[in-house]
């Protein structure tokens, strides 16, 4: 369900946020215009992409334990 949901984000990104580098171009869209011709370039992108992840999770947790409260997702 992740997989699919994620597929549709990114099929909406495309089709009507725009791809034009430098202005409206989201980071998962650079990764797939790298993937056209730089495959390194492509997978060095998605790293950062998976270690900003980690460190926002990371901080939020840290803030989380830090105040005392929890996250209640209604």
């Amino acid at each position: 369900m992740t997989w699919a949901r994620a597929l549709g984000e990114f099929g909406a990104t495309i089709m009507f946020a725009g791809n034009f580098p430098g202005r409206t171009q989201t980071m998962p869209l650079a990764v797939y215009m790298a993937m056209e011709s730089d495959l390194w370039a492509a997978l060095t992108l998605a790293l950062l992409l998976v270690l900003l992840s980690f460190a926002a999770l990371g901080v939020l947790k840290m803030v989380i334990h830090r105040t005392g409260r929890s996250v209640h997702v209604p």
